[in-house]
């Protein structure tokens, strides 16, 4: 018995340089493209992380306060990004995080004409109080282009959270 051979050259799989390259070239666009699509996300998504947080510690310290029956002080400290409840441990915003004080139009306070909010080292004590009220705040987390104001009302110490946009001057 004679075996034929098929008359079609025998093809070894397997992908051309050309198709290689092509692929290389994508993967290397998608490599150029996804940083700057990521880091345009990644602030305002730390500066969201960094209002719920404080949010949730606000709400906690009044919520102590009312069921403890005595007055809870939160200390905020923006020259070092941080803030204390009740005296426990100091947390710290992100870093680089800005942090501003805001008037209750929604504008920041720069000027020492402000010491009724904030004194010359620029800190703050929030105070909650045993009937659920405080002195209230306005606080704005992020860059200087957007950001998140976390709000404590001084009548019945509600915690908000709202996005800021900066305002026109």
């Amino acid at each position: 018995m004679v075996k034929k051979r098929n008359s079609m050259p025998h093809r070894v799989a397997g992908f051309t340089l050309l198709e290689l390259l092509v692929v290389l070239f994508i993967a290397g666009a998608m490599a150029a493209l996804v940083p700057r699509a990521v880091s345009a996300v990644v602030p305002g998504t730390k500066a969201r992380v960094a209002a719920l947080q404080l949010a949730s510690a606000l709400r906690d310290a009044r919520n102590l306060a009312v069921t403890g029956s005595q007055t809870i002080d939160v200390f905020f400290d923006f020259e070092q990004s941080t803030y204390t409840v009740a005296g426990a441990a100091v947390n710290e915003l992100p870093r680089g995080m800005a942090v501003s004080m805001l008037d209750f139009s929604g504008y920041e306070i720069e000027d020492r004409r402000a010491t009724r909010v904030l004194d010359d080292t620029r800190k703050y004590t929030l105070r909650f109080f045993a009937d659920g009220s405080s002195n209230g705040i306005r606080a704005r987390l992020g860059s200087a282009s957007r950001g998140y104001v976390v709000a404590v009302d001084w009548l019945l110490g509600r915690v908000t959270i709202e996005e800021a946009l900066r305002h026109a001057s």
